[in-house]
């Protein structure tokens, strides 16, 4: 069911709950400005005990209460305003159901985290977080800390799928003070069933190879990886080639990375890269604008760990800069390179697995 509150009197859609007891799906389109609507919204929410999916706005604490109590309810969807901020600190609602998808929308870092500390979803699978203020400036750097904290406190363990979206200008996210550090990260390394973790906003200059490294270790399940790639950074990243393959070592079940590191050929007699069983499953690529030394290196050291890509997505400054100095030029032109000697490497490939298979057809038939 769909309700446009406009439409409708507020003294009805509050009876909804008596009339129509049974509802389980429900998704509210509405405007929050409408003179009662949010009371008679909550009187309405507050009716239904069968519920398994609500998309609504804002909430306040007596609906997150009764909703929290569904065993029922599976899907929640919400916008968090300072409505969820009078929670007692010593009455935390905590969600007795096992979400498999929750999504809150914030206009800022602080209010979402005040959010997670009043409310602790204990059996989720999957969270999507939104933030989008155009008239603040984020990221607010001693906010992050915080909600990251918050987060692991909110959600179990067994949290597999995490993303955080922030509606902001790329251009604001760029400079190094808004890098984070491992520290940082270090509260999301306990949930270690993680399949999808989305970061892709973040700042990530200060994030060297040993923090990649043990935060692959601690994600061993990750199928899905994006961190930092979509900032048009304006200094180089601390992470390396080396970076890169931890993650490709640890997280076996990888398929997509979307990550700025410096491609550098390295010795692929050391470590990582000797100890590094190939990747098949590894088909999408993205690294922002990642600087690179050494195109065809790259490419080949690239191809024999993930001999099924042959294409590296590249290039965020396309649409961030509006004038394009010569170095981000040259950057894009290696990269492009890079993805040259893919698709030769990869056709190669395919053309020896193909004589291999006829060769071995005609040893069968001799």
């Amino acid at each position: 069911m769909t309700i446009g509150i406009p439409l409708i009197k507020s003294a009805l859609l509050a009876s909804l709950g008596a009339r129509c007891p049974s509802i389980q799906k429900l998704n509210f389109a509405y405007g929050t400005d409408v003179e009662g609507s949010l009371d008679a919204m909550s009187e309405a929410i507050c009716g239904w005990r069968n519920l398994v999916y609500l998309q609504t706005g804002v909430l306040d604490t007596r609906v997150l209460a009764h909703l929290a109590s569904l065993s029922s309810l599976k899907s929640l969807h919400f916008t968090s305003y300072d409505s969820v901020d009078d929670t007692p600190p010593d009455s935390i609602l905590t969600f007795i159901s096992e979400l498999d998808e929750l999504s809150i929308t914030a206009p800022s870092y602080s209010l979402l985290t005040r959010c997670l500390r009043n409310v602790h979803f204990l059996g989720c699978r999957s969270a999507v977080l939104s933030m989008d203020d155009s008239d603040s400036q984020l990221p607010y750097v001693p906010d992050i800390p915080d909600l990251f904290v918050s987060l692991s406190e909110c959600f179990p363990p067994a949290l597999e799928r995490l993303s955080i979206d922030v509606q902001v200008d790329p251009d604001d996210l760029r400079y190094h003070h808004f890098s984070i550090d491992f520290d940082v990260i270090a509260p999301l390394l306990s949930f270690s069933c993680f399949r999808k973790l989305d970061l892709d906003w973040l700042c990530t200059t200060d994030i060297d190879d040993d923090a990649l490294k043990s935060m692959a270790q601690s994600w061993p399940q990750l199928e899905i990886f994006r961190f930092g790639a979509a900032t048009a950074l304006l200094e180089s990243p601390s992470a390396t080639f080396i970076g890169f393959i931890h993650l490709i070592r640890y997280c076996r079940h990888l398929r997509e990375i979307m990550m700025s590191f410096r491609a550098c050929p390295i010795d692929i007699n050391s470590e990582p890269f000797s100890k590094t069983i190939p990747n098949e499953k590894i088909t999408y690529i993205e690294v922002g604008d990642s600087p690179i030394v050494g195109s065809i290196a790259v490419a080949c050291q690239i191809h024999s760990l993930l001999p099924s890509l042959s294409h590296v997505n590249h290039g965020y400054w396309v649409w961030i800069w509006a004038f394009k100095p010569p170095s981000i030029v040259a950057l894009g032109d290696e990269w492009d390179r890079v993805n040259q000697y893919l698709r030769m490497l990869t056709k190669g490939a395919e053309i020896r697995e193909k004589m291999g298979e006829l060769s071995q057809e005609c040893s069968l038939t001799a």
